[in-house]
């Protein structure tokens, strides 16, 4: 009622305030464009044929940013630094969902991965991302969005869809990697154990039998996405598909010829060597001689953030995480205070 009064008696000063409202978020945009420290992102659309070879590793940030602003934490960028450094061959394309761009001066975890040639900062424009796809409906009407695990839907949603567009290897942010994808043969996901094949590596070419698989995933969650099971996009719906794709329903059955004789399917050691109930072990002084040890041979290792996000490590400690990370990301472990 005050306002209506307010605005019948003196319109024009809510016009006025509006009009300001409106100069004021014009000016921010303004000098946000002018200042040499941002930086603004590429769309991933901008130029697709930086995907052709193949030999492309995707991470995908899905946490949503009102400002649009891209933030990393010193772990994710641990991870990007860890697979540019392994892959030098290869290039690096960190996903960021909605954000646009970022200041150079105040986010000490990007500066460090701008020192490698082969990473390249992009941006995801959901509304149009999945045009001319079995998604494009999905994306519509904004189901990732409406989700009840928004972030982890559409990180599940989009690994499948970048793979099924561009082709190339799909990384969680919580892995180290420590030697080339080039020793394993292409197309690959790994099984975690417990009777599902995860989806935190996947590598799927744009052609053939890879590019046949992540077809019939896209097509599954055209069909099929749920919003209310956290898992359900993501290794329940890649495991429902190798069953039929490799015709066999124990997940310890699909070897390589069974799945068509191009795409295997890596027993538990070979990504999730270490997992629960031992995922504190990368945490544990006492175990980093174990750890290390066990790990030695693998090409990358998997530590488990959603049970271990919350552990502090100090950057200076002799846990096997520490010691990974100042072997394989020690640009982003440099500039790390106290804590990693």
């Amino acid at each position: 009622m005050a306002i209506s009064r307010l605005n019948g008696n003196h319109p024009g000063i809510i016009t006025g305030f509006l009009a300001f409202v409106v100069l004021y978020f014009t000016y921010l945009n303004i000098q946000k464009l002018a200042d040499p420290n941002i930086v603004h992102l590429l769309n991933v659309q901008h130029n697709e044929s930086e995907f052709s070879s193949g030999k492309n590793i995707f991470f995908i940030l899905s946490t949503l940013s009102p400002r649009r602003e891209i933030k990393l934490t010193a772990r994710q960028a641990c991870s990007i630094e860890s697979a540019a450094r392994t892959n030098p061959d290869w290039k690096i394309f960190p996903l960021f969902v909605t954000a646009t761009w970022f200041n150079a001066l105040n986010n000490e975890f990007i500066s460090p991965l701008l020192r490698y040639g082969n990473i390249h900062l992009r941006t995801v424009d959901l509304e149009t991302f999945a045009l001319g796809t079995p998604l494009e409906n999905l994306f519509a009407r904004h189901a990732l969005q409406k989700s009840s695990y928004p972030v982890e839907h559409t990180s599940d949603v989009l690994r499948l869809l970048v793979l099924y567009k561009y082709g190339g290897t799909y990384l969680d942010t919580d892995v180290v990697v420590r030697k080339s994808f080039d020793l394993l043969q292409p197309n690959f996901l790994g099984s975690e154990g417990h009777g599902y094949v995860a989806n935190g590596v996947i590598n799927l070419q744009a052609t053939g039998d890879g590019h046949r698989f992540a077809e019939a995933c896209i097509n599954d969650l055209a069909q099929n996405f749920n919003g209310t099971v956290w898992a359900a996009n993501g290794p329940f719906l890649v495991t429902r598909n190798l069953r039929r794709f490799c015709n066999v329903s124990e997940v310890a059955s699909m070897s390589r010829e069974r799945c068509g004789g191009q795409l295997t399917v890596h027993p538990p050691d070979v990504f999730y060597r270490i997992r629960y109930p031992r995922h504190e072990w990368f945490f544990e002084s006492e175990r980093t001689d174990a750890v290390m040890t066990a790990v030695r041979d693998d090409i990358l290792v998997h530590v488990w953030n959603k049970a271990t996000g919350g552990i502090p490590l100090k950057v200076d400690g002799t846990t096997a995480y520490v010691k990974l990370a100042h072997e394989f990301c020690p640009n982003v472990i440099q500039v790390c205070d106290e804590f990693f």
